[in-house]
């Protein structure tokens, strides 16, 4: 179990939507990132006090949100995902929506047991591209320090 816990590995797969602004995008975009954060749900509660009930509040959920998904230290050589990042910042309408899959999988031995797990976005959308500053003593240079994506939902898959 803690060698489960101390490393992981991942892989993102991005696909168009369909809901339009993604006409001439013949694939779906790819690319590699070596960190993703951002995969966590926020609820909000509302308080409500109930007549006869009188051991407390009554707890609400109220709505839920997910805050942007944060892809780092990336590459990617791929035309298509450029002219998707390009599409989202243009201002052109409709907007190419992506829907997205992160499969995390154990350790490389424990691969052959078990099934990754699954987290689900859906509608998806650039919000900021940030590149690495130009230093050329840099060795280990990257050509996407930062991607961040809005989405419509995320969800973890139980298999």
């Amino acid at each position: 179990m803690a060698d489960f816990l101390s490393t992981f590995n991942f892989a993102v797969h991005l696909s168009i939507s369909g809901l339009g602004g993604d006409e001439g995008l013949i694939r779906d975009p790819e690319g590699a990132f070596s960190e993703v954060t951002g995969l966590e749900y926020q609820i909000e509660m509302t308080a409500l006090r109930e007549g006869g009930y009188n051991q407390g509040v009554r707890q609400l959920v109220a709505k839920t949100s997910q805050p942007e998904l944060v892809l780092k230290r990336g590459m990617t050589a791929d035309a298509a995902f450029w002219e998707w990042v390009q599409r989202c910042t243009d201002g052109t309408y409709p907007l190419p929506y992506i829907n997205g899959t992160l499969e995390v999988y154990g350790p490389a031995s424990d691969r052959k047991r078990g099934a990754p797990v699954k987290w689900r976005f859906l509608n998806g959308i650039v919000t900021k591209v940030a590149a690495p500053g130009l230093n050329a003593a840099e060795t280990s240079a990257v050509a996407i320090e930062e991607l961040h994506i809005s989405h419509e939902g995320l969800r973890r898959e139980i298999s």
